[in-house]
């Protein structure tokens, strides 16, 4: 006995069959033969879903007037992070240098200590010179920080560039201060030097 599944795979193939050949002439010479329809309508579900799409929109960063972070000193540029969370400085008065201190993530790295080369200490500022690689430093006195009274927030997608560094200040990935070649990152949940 043949199953109504075969029957009905059959049916499907000689049905296929006779579309193709209907379609590749005018007419179809021979009798038709009846065959025996299944009792019980044949269903296929196709399921099909799209690929979820993102679209992201990036914003350039929007540069300041670097007049309105400027200190009483010359050449001496003092910002904070959104939330003060980091004190920042661009120092151009001398050999160029920028750096950021406050509380460093928990997976800043362990550092000569300022006072005690010998001895690891976790690394309490990020600086870069003008011409050198982002480091993690360990620093005693407060170095990026106005002593003049509360520096200005440099706010989230802002620029503050004074030649050779640009410091930008992301809601998502924190305080970037960069020359052409490197830099430093830093956020409450991390950091990168290069």
């Amino acid at each position: 006995m043949i199953s109504r599944r075969t029957r009905l795979v059959s049916f499907v193939v000689v049905a296929g069959a006779a579309l193709v050949a209907a379609g590749c002439s005018r007419s179809v010479e021979g009798e038709a033969i009846a065959s025996e329809a299944p009792t019980e309508p044949a269903s296929t579900t196709v399921t099909s879903s799209a690929p979820p799409t993102t679209t992201t929109t990036t914003t350039a960063p929007k540069p300041v007037d670097p007049d309105d972070y400027a200190a009483t000193s010359e050449g001496v540029y003092y910002f904070a992070s959104p939330g003060g969370q980091f004190g920042c400085a661009i120092l151009v008065h001398t050999a160029p240098l920028t750096g950021c201190q406050g509380t460093m993530p928990a997976s800043a790295p362990r550092v000569p200590g300022s006072g005690a080369p010998d001895v690891l200490v976790p690394a309490n500022a990020l600086m870069l010179e003008g011409d050198g690689p982002g480091e993690w430093v360990s620093i005693g006195d407060i170095a990026f920080t106005d002593f003049g009274g509360a520096p200005k927030t440099l706010p989230h997608g802002s620029t503050l560039t004074v030649d050779p560094f640009t410091c930008t200040v992301d809601e998502k990935t924190g305080v970037t201060c960069e020359t052409d070649a490197h830099g430093f990152t830093v956020s409450e949940t991390g950091g990168e030097v290069w």
